[in-house]
């Protein structure tokens, strides 16, 4: 999960499984997205979701900085499965999770995403470069 809209360095690449040019923002998300590309339980995915401020009011603050509540998030990936369900998942390096900020993000999203619909919420750790 990062800030939505933030400048940084964008990777475009052609999903054969959406129709279409799907953006990422870093390495580690783009060799994800080719791991969807091959999941046959997975009917498309949506990379950068943004987060709905509105639907903040739901999260419990708790262990959580105040200023995270005042910011657009985005998640990673959203997945659409073919049963129906729908997945989120949050791609971080081993090294981000030796960051207390890095962790607060996380557990902003999982709060947030068990306000919802989405039954599968992930954090899947990639090797940094992969």
């Amino acid at each position: 999960m990062d800030k939505a809209g933030g400048k940084r360095r964008d990777i475009n690449f052609r999903s054969n499984k959406n129709q279409m040019v799907v953006c990422v923002h870093s390495r580690e998300a783009r060799e994800y997205a080719k791991i969807l590309e091959h999941e046959k339980n997975v009917v498309s995915y949506e990379a950068c979701w943004e987060l709905e401020k509105e639907r903040y009011q739901y999260v419990n603050t708790l262990d959580i900085r105040k200023d995270y509540f005042d910011t657009v998030w985005a998640s990673d990936f959203v997945l659409h499965f073919v049963d129906g369900s729908i997945g989120i998942r949050e791609i971080v390096t081993e090294t981000m999770l030796s960051k207390r900020a890095n962790i607060e993000k996380l557990e902003f999203s999982r709060r947030y995403w068990s306000t919802s619909n989405a039954t599968d919420w992930k954090i899947v750790i990639m090797e940094k470069g992969e």
